[in-house]
């Protein structure tokens, strides 16, 4: 990559490298040093490094272009499908320093790469996000997170402005990809990519909402996408003691009670302990359900339809889970040497308006 040190900040280095080495796709060098010159022979080139932002306009040139240059004169392909792959940007267009020195290099490369019998891709990449990310260089998704993190406003100049995002994952998933199955020797330009189309308020918007949110039970719709992907960069970049926070827990000498998750989509989670001899519940819901996991201790379920008839007394041991029964009345006894714990989901969050939770009258 970098011989310079520049690539230590490269967002996905780290990762790339720990998934080449793990999901065993290798990139192995080795010197084949001959009479006339001495070169080294590989399987595939990943060329990242790159300058936008040197201390010169010198170093667009010596980073974008002659870097490259020096790349393919030390390298050498190890064979059929030994592949180049040069990390351009979709600013070429531009018509200054880092456009015009990025678009030098992708013709050398697309000149020199298949002559010297290199599998020769350029990926014109657009705006990269995600962890290890530098802040305040030249991602304004790592310079939000810290902002955020950091309980700063962010530094937003147009709230609507465009912007199509990639996930680092996502481009590192692509580059394995590739390497797995190598193009024949030629020039390809990669423009397709998994990419999110949004603009920069969204981004602030979703960004903040999870500043909001990251010390509540109430959970953000954070399972697909970029809310997703935004969500994991915003907590790669919180300070180890901003991971840690509590919940208000409801107490009595019966045990307690403590919401730990809700979200609108999938209701509620909640932990409650109940101390040895004491009861909880005796109340019964209509259309609220819940699932009741034992973590530890031992409790007996009593039970009785709101109609009449027979009362079911069972045993619930450790590791066992049992749903409520809609029009059933439930109550719950520790009956362990130790304070029973248990793991509630129900289907909905709690609604002081309309708790659908009714005592049973005795």
């Amino acid at each position: 990559m970098d011989g310079k040190g520049a690539w230590r900040d490269n967002v996905f280095v780290e990762r790339l490298w720990r998934s080449i080495k793990y999901e065993e796709v290798y990139l192995r060098a080795y010197a084949s040093v001959s009479e006339a010159r001495a070169s080294i022979v590989v399987d595939h080139i990943l060329h990242l490094a790159g300058a936008n932002r040197p201390p010169g306009k010198e170093g667009f040139t010596a980073d974008n272009v002659d870097y490259a240059e020096r790349i393919l004169a030390t390298f050498r392909p190890r064979g059929t499908g030994a592949s180049f792959h040069y990390a351009s940007t979709t600013k070429v267009t531009r018509d200054d320093g880092y456009g015009s020195s990025k678009k030098a290099g992708e013709e050398l490369v697309a000149r020199c790469g298949p002559a010297a019998g290199w599998a020769t891709a350029i990926c014109r990449l657009p705006n990269l996000f995600g962890k290890w990310c530098r802040p305040h260089y030249n991602s304004f998704v790592a310079t939000f997170v810290e902002e955020a993190a950091q309980g700063q406003p962010f530094s937003i100049n147009d709230p609507a402005s465009p912007v199509e995002l990639l996930n680092i994952d996502d481009l590192i998933d692509m580059y394995l990809a590739a390497l797995a199955k190598p193009e024949d020797t030629g020039v390809r330009y990669v423009t397709n990519f998994p990419t999110s189309q949004t603009t920069v308020g969204e981004v602030s918007s979703l960004i903040e909402s999870f500043r909001q949110n990251h010390e509540r039970p109430e959970l953000p719709a954070v399972g697909t996408g970029l809310s997703k992907q935004l969500n994991a960069t915003f907590l790669s970049y919180l300070e180890q003691t901003q991971r840690v926070f509590s919940l208000k827990r409801f107490s009595s000498e019966t045990g307690s009670f403590c919401e730990l998750f809700k979200a609108t989509q999938f209701g509620q989670v909640s932990a409650l302990i109940i101390e040895p001899g004491a009861s909880r519940g005796n109340h019964y819901h209509h259309t609220k359900v819940k699932n009741f996991h034992l973590a530890l201790g031992q409790v007996k379920l009593i039970e009785c339809d709101i109609r009449g008839g027979e009362t079911l007394v069972r045993t619930i041991n450790a590791g066992e889970s049992f749903w409520t029964q809609p029009g059933w009345v439930h109550t719950l006894t520790s009956t362990g040497e130790s304070s029973a714990v248990l793991v509630i989901w129900a289907n909905e969050i709690f609604d002081q308006v309309r708790p659908d939770t009714f005592r049973a009258s005795n």
